[in-house]
């Protein structure tokens, strides 16, 4: 699904089971394709194929920038990573959830049993036309990411019936952070909304 000229919302992380949500996003830059989450597991070789069928080769996929690393978000980083040598970004407080400095929901926790995460870097301070905000509290290291006219919204926020809603409480660990930062992002300048959960949505409507 094309959200704006070379960036797509890729169908194939959000159809498989008949799922809904859960979704990734790509984007055609100046160093290649970048991949905004990476949606549950198992949906790898889909996004992989999806890429293909944009008339684009897996190779060309340099960067995975995570929002956050719940499992939905991270799935399949480390499997496209091991595919086509990209490279993986997380915030630091968030990489301290790979690293078992910082301690998950516990039904969080117990979807990581065997879990292997990829190798990750830190954000660079310069991102060339890429913003990271912190946007904390569903988890520590929470951010979203702003480039051009698209914000990528992770679990600051869903849509539903065409508003704009906060994260799920029951897998927030900080909820009143987490409103916090959903308002401050919410007065960044940009048009669209384009968050895991819901269909991206006009941020200058209702």
């Amino acid at each position: 699904m094309r959200i704006a000229e070379n960036i797509w919302l890729l169908e194939a992380s959000r159809a498989k089971d008949h799922m809904p949500g859960f979704h990734c996003y790509l984007v055609k830059d100046e160093e290649g394709l970048t991949l905004i989450d990476t949606s549950l597991p198992g949906r790898g070789e889909e996004i992989l194929n999806e890429i293909r069928v944009l008339g684009y080769r897996p190779e060309e996929l340099r960067r995975i920038f995570l929002t956050h690393t719940d499992m939905d978000h991270i799935g399949n980083a480390r499997m496209l990573q091991d595919m086509v040598a990209c490279k993986v970004y997380v915030s630091e407080e968030e990489k301290k959830y790979l690293t078992g400095e910082r301690k998950r929901l516990p039904k969080k926790a117990e979807m990581f049993q065997g879990f292997l995460a990829p190798e990750v870097l830190i954000y660079p301070e310069d991102l060339g036309e890429y913003q990271v905000i912190p946007t904390p509290g569903h988890t520590a290291g929470h951010v979203c990411i702003l480039y051009r006219d698209c914000l990528f919204a992770g679990d600051c926020c869903s849509t539903e019936s065409g508003a704009i809603a906060g994260p799920e409480e029951a897998f927030t660990e900080d909820m009143e952070t987490a409103l916090q930062s959903l308002k401050k992002v919410s007065l960044y300048s940009f048009g669209s909304w384009c968050p895991c959960h819901g269909m991206p949505k006009n941020h200058l409507e209702p």
